[in-house]
C-alpha cells in the first residue's frame, strides 16, 4: 500500500476544515489543526505545512504576550518555530540537527498587506525567500490542486544529492525526456545555477525545491509558459491550443516538449525551452527565412490549416508596473530591456515599449543601462 503525502494545515479558523477536505481529494492526506492543537507526530510526517499568517484566536499563546521570547506573534514566527523543531535544532551546540525536506507555505488572505510595496508578481517569491519559506500563497487564489502538487513533489524529492556531476535523480524528478534535445535542456538547467550539490544536500533537498518554485517556474528560464512558447513559434497562444488539442503532425512534435515533471500542476502549463527550440528548428528546415513569421508559416503548413500568427519578426514581452506579463508581445526594435528587482539574471529579460518610457516612470527607472540612450533616441524620432 502506497502512503499518501501528508499536508498539515494550521489555521485558527475552524472553517478551514473544508479546505482540508478539498486537499484530501487531490491525492494527499490532509488534516486541519488549530495552532494550540499541534502535535509532534503530525509535524514529523508532513510533506507540506500550510500556515495562516494572522493568527488571532490562540488563547494559550496570548497568555505569554508579556514574555517576548515565548510569544509567537504570527504565522511567520510559527513557521520558524516548527522548522526548528522539525530539523531538531538546539537547544545547545551539542545537538546535531537533521534537516528535513518538509515544505512550508504561508497561506494568507492578506498577501498584499504582508508584501505591501512589493510588485504583485514577485510578492510570493519575495516573501517566501525573505522568511525561509517555500512559498507564500493567497488563500483565494491558490487552489487545493496546486498545493497538493507541492506536497507530492516534496515527497518525491531525491534522497541522494552527492553527485552533482551526474544528477540522475534530479533530472528524473524534472521528468526530462530522452529526446534529441536533452543535452541542450541540461545545459540550460545548468545556466540557471541549480543547487544540486552542497546546498541541496545540507537541506535534504529543500533548497532545490525553493529554487525551482521561486526562481524557475515563475520566470522564463529553461521552462517557459504558453505565451512565450507560442511566440517562439510565431503564433498566438490560441493557435498553440488549437494544435495541442488535435491529432496532427505538429501536435506530435510538441507533445514531448511539454513539461510533465513535478509541479507541472502548480502554476499553469510549461514547456521545455529546448523542446520548443527543436520544433522551431524543424519548422525552419522547410522555410527560407529565420524569423518568427517564417516559423509560423511553416508550422501552419505542417498543421494543414490556418493558424493565428503574431506577424512579428522578433517578438518580446513587456511587463506592467506590477511586473505582470503583458499578454501581447511587441517587436524587439520597439522596446528596451528592463532589470527589475528580484528578476533572475539567467531568465529572459522583460521589456518596455519605447513609446511608454515617458508614461511608465516606475519602469523607466529599470531600463538596462545599455538601452537607455537607444530608447531615448527612438522616442525622439
Amino acid at each position: 500500500m502506497t502512503t499518501q503525502p501528508f499536508v498539515l494545515l494550521v489555521d485558527d479558523d475552524p472553517a478551514q476544515e473544508a479546505f482540508a477536505l478539498l486537499l484530501s481529494q487531490q491525492g494527499v492526506e490532509a488534516k486541519h489543526v488549530l495552532p494550540g492543537d499541534l502535535l509532534v507526530d503530525d509535524l514529523d510526517r508532513a510533506s507540506l505545512v500550510l500556515i495562516d499568517e494572522f493568527i488571532e484566536d490562540w488563547p494559550a499563546r496570548d497568555l505569554a504576550k508579556d514574555e517576548l521570547g515565548l510569544f509567537v506573534r504570527d504565522g511567520i514566527a510559527l513557521a520558524s518555530v516548527l522548522r526548528s523543531a522539525l530539523d531538531g535544532r538546539g537547544p545547545s551546540p551539542d545537538t546535531e540537527p537533521k534537516p528535513k525536506n518538509t515544505a512550508f507555505v504561508l497561506r494568507t488572505g492578506h498577501l498584499d498587506v504582508l508584501g505591501a510595496g512589493t510588485p504583485a508578481f514577485i510578492r510570493p517569491m519575495a516573501i517566501a525567500s525573505r522568511h525561509d519559506l517555500e512559498w507564500a500563497a493567497e488563500k483565494t487564489r491558490m487552489t487545493a490542486k496546486a498545493l497538493a502538487s507541492l506536497a507530492i513533489a516534496t515527497s518525491k524529492l531525491p534522497t541522494d544529492w552527492s553527485n552533482p556531476v551526474d544528477p540522475v535523480a534530479q533530472l528524473a524528478w524534472l521528468d526530462l525526456p530522452q529526446a534529441h534535445w536533452r543535452d541542450d535542456a541540461i545545459a540550460q538547467i545548468e545556466l540557471c545555477r541549480p543547487p544540486w550539490s552542497v546546498l541541496a544536500a545540507t537541506s535534504a533537498g529543500r533548497r532545490w525545491l525553493s529554487w525551482f518554485l521561486q526562481r524557475i517556474l515563475p520566470f522564463p528560464t529553461f521552462l517557459v509558459d504558453d505565451r512565450r512558447a507560442a511566440s517562439y513559434l510565431g503564433l498566438k497562444p490560441s493557435a498553440l491550443d488549437d494544435i495541442v488539442g488535435g491529432e496532427n503532425q505538429v501536435a506530435e512534435m510538441l507533445s514531448g516538449a511539454e513539461y510533465r515533471g513535478q509541479l507541472a500542476d502548480f502554476s499553469g502549463r510549461r514547456w521545455w525551452r529546448a523542446g520548443i527550440s527543436a520544433v522551431r528548428g524543424l519548422a525552419l528546415e522547410s522555410s527560407y527565412g529565420r524569423m518568427s513569421e517564417d516559423v509560423a508559416r511553416s508550422i501552419a503548413l505542417l498543421h494543414g490549416k490556418e493558424l493565428e500568427t503574431l506577424g512579428l519578426q522578433r517578438p518580446v514581452f513587456q511587463i506592467d508596473d506590477n511586473y505582470n506579463l503583458v499578454d501581447e508581445p511587441l517587436e524587439i526594435t520597439d522596446a528596451v530591456r528592463l532589470q527589475p528587482d528580484d528578476w533572475p539574471s539567467y531568465a529572459d529579460d522583460p521589456w518596455l515599449a519605447t513609446a511608454s518610457i515617458d508614461i511608465e516612470q516606475s519602469l523607466a527607472k529599470l531600463v538596462v543601462i545599455d538601452d537607455r540612450n537607444s530608447g531615448a533616441d527612438k522616442n525622439d524620432e
